[in-house]
């Protein structure tokens, strides 16, 4: 199968070489560019580090010595996903880590682990959703974002994914959240595609709520938010049955 991959490139080319693996052509076409913010460090006592991507800490633009190297060794870290403590890891922190596969199971996990009073610091995107700051608010915690890197919108798909796609070449388009899903739809219809001759796999109902809007016939869910479940939508070549 050919595959659309519309997720920002670093991650792409990772999601890439698994589906190559698994015997797939991918196509890469990024809706979204990551840079950093260029946010620092926070001054005062941390008692444990919050994370949902690996970018939080690839795109950190921390001076070398800050934090302090006994706060990296030492510092919790509540993160999502096993890139996102690899990512952490590469960059010297060395703390006990606390994973969860979302967002949600993470709040839980720190909301059940930590006491009040404790400050967290959260490396967070810009546009993101509020929902685990929220929820440890209600607990009491003291829960402090700093925005590391932001997502913007590319202006145009790849000519090489339009020309692909205006020729019925793509098999399938994987979606990694609803922002990407919403600007890809954006960027088809500038291009003059119609998404929906092509089958669409979403990492997760909320992601899918865009397509569905469109009116797109062909939406998958994957059954867990992770990549192993978005993937496990592809191999077994039931695509139609798939659709939701």
């Amino acid at each position: 199968m050919r595959i659309l991959l519309t997720r920002a490139r670093d991650e792409a080319i990772r999601t890439a070489e698994k589906l190559a693996a698994l015997g797939h052509q991918p196509l890469l076409s990024p809706v979204l560019d990551m840079a950093p913010t260029g946010a620092q460090w926070p001054y005062g006592v941390i008692d444990a580090v919050i994370a949902t991507s690996a970018q939080a800490f690839e795109l950190a633009q921390f001076p070398p010595e800050w934090p302090l190297p006994e706060a990296r060794r030492l510092m919790p870290l509540f993160l999502v996903g096993a890139k996102t403590a690899e990512a952490a890891r590469r960059y010297g922190f060395e703390g006990e880590v606390r994973s969860a596969p979302d967002a949600k199971a993470l709040a839980a996990a720190i909301v059940d682990e930590m006491h009040v009073p404790s400050r967290l610091l959260y490396l967070a995107g810009r546009d993101r959703k509020s929902d685990l700051e929220s929820r440890c608010q209600e607990a009491g915690l003291d829960i402090v974002a700093v925005e590391i890197y932001e997502a913007c919108a590319v202006e145009q798909l790849r000519d090489e994914a339009i020309e692909a796609m205006a020729n019925g070449e793509i098999d399938a388009v994987l979606h990694y959240s609803r922002r990407s899903a919403e600007i890809f739809l954006a960027l088809a219809e500038r291009s003059a595609i119609d998404p929906r001759f092509f089958h669409h796999m979403t990492i997760s109902a909320d992601t899918a709520v865009p397509l569905q809007a469109a009116g797109l016939p062909f939406v998958a869910i994957a059954a867990e938010p992770n990549e192993q479940a978005i993937l496990a939508l592809l191999p077994h070549g039931n695509i139609a049955g798939d659709a939701a």
